[in-house]
């Protein structure tokens, strides 16, 4: 099953029928040998660059070497054709996966990779929320999140519409749709409803240390980026700076002109604006781009910090960890259209230390044996992946020496 068009849309940030891309690329077809669902394939790509090693800037860093191993089967989680990237960790380094559904991509679904069993997170069951889409998800100390768009009304329209050819259409919902934070407990039982504000069009939420919540939002009105501190209920306690270099992208500055498919072009660039738990506190970047991270703690304290790269790389995206900063690479200039080599040795993705305190790179993390997206999180000193062996879902670890 190949998933790459699906995924290349999520990528992209494109509008469609009411689902915004949250999320970067994460494909993958089944291959013949046990490998993971992951953000490429093999080498079959046709804009395959030379194989080189990072230059310049990293010459000097020391190099640790690992391999992921010690599989543990992960039971209660169905085959992962694929999934959508970049996978979060909770804070005990529990990987949690958003699985696309293909016959309506509005219901997605997240499934815990826990090797003493996968529990699944999903909006079926929420009876009082109509054309439920879910957009995203966080893991925080004391649940798991869903963020969903939705409506409380339940009046429908005459005509349905089919939006995927050959899926039984979809009844259209008249009444206002905004979004909502679904909160369920760690084996995926449903708690309760947040509603947030209605100003704004929500794109991520996380859960911070102090159980405030932290939220990225686009204010169409003023087609500016908002990053807002929540309580827990879901309300406003006061907006928080976004990096001058995020906030004066010209992909979103183009919506300032006021004309609507102007505005939601513009909104749309917001897909590559992520969150990812680092050091008990979270971290918001721009994939795909040289610019700063933010790091945003309990009770809303900020800290913007300069991201340093190898020459001729990318920001991919942050790996969830416990006690430090790891990043993971992109080479310049991939095609952005079709599939892209994943494996170590084609250097289209490196793995590097980052050092927190000024963004400097510390050390470079090469993979033996264990491609990119095999890995999920570092956990008080362990990197923690998963592959696909036949139907089983595997759970790999390996220690990362400092």
């Amino acid at each position: 099953m190949n998933l790459i068009p699906i995924v290349l849309v999520l990528a992209a940030g494109l509008s469609f029928a009411g689902l915004r891309g949250y999320a970067q690329a994460t494909p993958a077809a089944k291959p013949d040998t046990p490998k993971p669902a992951i953000t490429a394939s093999d080498p079959a790509s046709s804009t395959r660059p030379e194989t080189t090693e990072p230059e310049g800037n990293t010459a000097d860093l020391p190099v640790v070497k690992i391999e992921l191993n010690d599989p543990t089967a992960v039971p209660g989680v169905p085959e992962l054709h694929g999934y959508i990237n970049p996978v979060i960790c909770s804070p005990e380094g529990i990987p949690f996966v958003t699985v696309p559904n293909l016959s309506d991509f509005r219901k997605n679904t997240v499934y815990s990779l826990d090797a003493k069993g996968g529990h699944a997170f999903a909006a079926n069951a929420i009876l009082d929320l109509y054309d439920i889409h879910t957009q995203g998800y966080f893991v925080g100390d004391s649940m798991v999140g869903l963020l969903v768009r939705a409506t409380r009304d339940d009046k429908k329209a005459a005509k349905k519409i089919t939006v995927i050819p050959g899926s039984p259409p979809w009844d259209v919902y008249v009444g206002a749709h905004h979004e909502f934070l679904l909160e369920f407990d760690r084996s995926g039982n449903y708690k309760k409803t947040v509603d947030l504000p209605t100003a704004y069009h929500f794109w991520r939420v996380a859960e911070l240390a102090d159980d405030s919540l932290l939220a990225l939002a686009y204010d169409g009105v003023n087609s500016v980026v908002r990053l807002l501190l929540l309580d827990s209920g879901g309300q406003i306690v006061r907006p928080l700076q976004v990096p001058a270099k995020m906030a004066d992208s010209p992909d979103l500055r183009r919506g300032e002109s006021g004309e609507d498919i102007v505005r939601m072009q513009a909104e749309s660039a917001m897909s590559w604006w992520l969150f990812a738990p680092a050091r008990h506190k979270i971290l918001l970047y721009q994939a795909r781009s040289k610019s700063p991270v933010l790091e945003v703690g309990a009770g809303g304290v900020v800290r913007e910090v300069p991201l340093e790269a190898p020459r001729g790389y990318a920001l991919a995206n942050v790996i969830s960890a416990s006690d430090r900063w790891i990043m993971r690479y992109r080479r310049d200039g991939l095609s952005e259209i079709g599939q892209v080599d994943t494996r170590p040795e084609s250097k289209n993705f490196v793995l590097y230390e980052v050092n927190p305190s000024d963004g400097t790179l510390k050390s470079r993390i090469d993979l033996e044996g264990t491609r990119h997206f095999d890995i999920a999180c570092e956990q008080d000193g362990a990197l923690i992946g998963f592959s696909m062996e036949g139907e089983k879902v595997l759970r790999l670890t390996a220690d990362l020496p400092r």
